[in-house]
């Protein structure tokens, strides 16, 4: 096994070994910090389109930067070997995770959704679609933290296509894509969202949607079957919930939720309404005629039969139901308009819905109900819903043709003063011109942004690599482009040097494009020192560093079985003698010191 690489990164163990590489624990003997080291696999070292995979994986993580996407600190090679050195969780996978507990608490998975979905949210606004989204690349530390990790066969996404800017398709872990991916269909963020519900399905119930004795079956299933609903498995999974997985995990994309952001909004909403109805999708009728499109005849057969037999159930009840006394009617008011329909529908009444416009509440929300609340209604009546269709729009003046400083002050002039600039190359017109705007119907919400869509003069991107961050920024702002910084660090550049860019020099650009720059850090100076500790009697353990200058640091706790040897290697941002004082059973004990250099 290697041992040390680029005469720095000393190799600890083996973490995890992938299609393409292997992951060590490593320890930075310049950083004096532990390090994850991904290293391409000697087999693929000197094949050109692993190489090209393996530096994509390391573009596309250094265009993100998240609390819960693992960092990238460097890009390296040692001779013909190629790696990443990454940020080290110590840690499980939440597959380890669910194989452990067997299924999560609502709680703890709605939990450990929304922080995966805030990675999903910050990559897709990066145009980056991950699409191996599965609990083996999602890691869960020893404080409940999530990071998701392993972007090597995620894709750059076109912003004005929505196309992958690669051809070559990998497929993810086939219990976890999407019915695009295993059809081999473009994918886009809704293809991570589908793979975030198989997620979620998973730590809800322990157990994937699909499943079979080959990968061809599973992927057969993910594009013609329907999932089981969670509550078949287990009943006291909330409605709520299944209802949100059941939209994520739709075949259709334009059926699922549009973004990560969204998706995470009703998963919220799922643990403070358990019953569920707010989430808009196919429903019923959807799926039914889903599933009689896939099955022919035999199914409309059956779903004849079924039907009729429903009829007349549905029949006798209404029947019965029309001698019974009547409801009270439940006080809908400020309420969304779907849940405010599971509401009034959960007690045998109907809803008729009349809208309004308010300035006082929001869109989509009760603004009147009648009957009013708590009064007696009757079953299936109807109780009249007035719902706000926002503040009343104003006119929009229509600004295609103009000049931009034009266009900006009339918008500004009629109530629209946030107006987001794009731009185009049309060689046929002239510069500065706006060639098309967003919403562009003649009325909209007052302050409502507007997009503009300005020609521009085609850019070629300069070479920013070794200016000073200064530089860079100023070369960008002549040219009319946005900076993206990122700080890392590097073992060969001066601080606050460029390291890497993105678009590369000599790509063209238009103005507004987004320039990102990796500019370097200047290297902690780090003192360590060793301590070792021969456990006396079974007791609990707790050791704490003291710094010249009086800050105090936990380094060590534990319940450690009598004879155990403690070996700590310390390290301080202070220079000098430091105290080490020892505690058993959280009884102070004695204190040693040792000198920091």
């Amino acid at each position: 096994m290697l041992k040390l690489i680029s005469e720095r990164y000393r190799i600890l163990e083996v973490k995890g070994t992938g299609g393409m590489s292997v992951v060590y624990k490593a320890y930075d003997e310049k950083q004096r910090r532990v390090v994850a080291l991904k290293v391409l696999k000697e087999e693929y070292q000197k094949n050109a389109d692993f190489i090209k995979r393996f530096r994509h994986e390391a573009n596309a993580a250094a265009k993100v930067s998240h609390p819960n996407i693992v960092k990238l600190y460097s890009v390296g090679s040692d001779g013909d070997l190629q790696y990443l050195v990454m940020e080290y969780i110590d840690g499980q996978t939440l597959k380890e995770v669910i194989a452990r507990e067997g299924r999560l608490k609502s709680e703890k998975a709605v939990r450990y959704a929304l922080k995966i979905l805030a990675a999903l949210d910050h990559a897709h606004k990066n145009n980056i679609i991950h699409r191996d989204i599965k609990p083996q690349n999602i890691l869960v530390d020893a404080d409940d933290n999530i990071k998701v990790t392993d972007f090597g066969i995620a894709r750059l996404v076109d912003g004005s296509t929505g196309t992958l800017t690669d051809s070559n398709a990998v497929l993810g872990s086939v219990h976890y894509v999407s019915p695009e991916q295993a059809n081999g269909d473009p994918v886009d963020e809704k293809s991570d969202l589908y793979s975030m519900g198989v997620v979620l399905y998973e730590m809800l119930t322990g157990t994937v949607p699909f499943d079979g004795d080959t990968a061809v079956t599973i992927a057969l299933k993910q594009v013609n079957e329907l999932p089981r609903s969670m509550r078949a498995i287990y009943r006291d999974i909330p409605r709520s919930l299944d209802e949100v997985v059941l939209k994520a995990l739709e075949k259709a994309p334009e059926m699922r939720y549009r973004s990560a952001a969204e998706m995470a909004k009703d998963l919220k909403r799922a643990l403070r309404l358990p019953k569920g109805g707010f989430v808009n999708s196919s429903g019923f009728f959807g799926r039914f005629a889903g599933y009689m499109f896939r099955n022919g005849l035999n199914a409309v057969l059956v779903a004849l039969s079924f039907i009729t037999v429903l009829a007349i159930v549905i029949y006798g009840f209404v029947k019965v139901s029309d001698i019974l006394y009547g409801v009270d009617v439940p006080a809908v008011v400020g309420m969304e308009k779907s849940a405010a329909e599971e509401l009034i529908r959960s007690g045998d009444m109907i809803t008729k819905t009349e809208y309004a416009y308010s300035v006082s509440v929001d869109e989509g929300v009760v603004i009147s109900q009648d009957p009013a609340a708590n009064s007696r209604g009757r079953r299936n009546k109807s109780v009249t819903l007035t719902v706000s269709m926002g503040v009343e729009p104003v006119y929009l003046p229509d600004t295609t043709g103009m000049n931009v400083e034009q266009a900006l002050a009339l918008l500004s002039e009629n109530g629209f003063p946030t107006v987001n600039v794009t731009y185009a190359n049309d060689v046929s017109r002239e510069m500065n011109v706006v060639l098309s705007q967003s919403p562009n119907d003649g009325e909209a919400q007052p302050g409502q942004p507007v997009t503009l869509t300005v020609n521009s003069h085609l850019i070629s991107m300069p070479l920013l690599n070794g200016k000073t961050r200064q530089q860079a920024l100023d070369t960008l702002e002549a040219l009319y482009l946005k900076p993206e910084v990122i700080y890392g660090y590097s073992t060969d550049s001066a601080a606050d040097t460029v390291l890497l860019q993105n678009p590369a020099a000599g790509e063209e650009l238009l103005r507004g494009d987004t320039v990102q720059i990796i500019v370097s850090l200047t290297r902690p100076v780090v003192y360590m020192a060793t301590y070792a500790l021969k456990v006396p009697y079974t007791t609990n353990v707790r050791i704490v560093l003291v710094s010249p200058s009086g800050n105090e640091t936990e380094v060590f706790s534990d319940d450690c079985e009598a004879e155990r040897m403690i070996y700590l290697e310390l390290e301080s941002g202070e220079a000098g003698e430091h105290q080490i004082m020892v505690y058993y059973a959280h009884e102070y004990v004695y204190t040693d010191t040792r000198e920091f250099v």
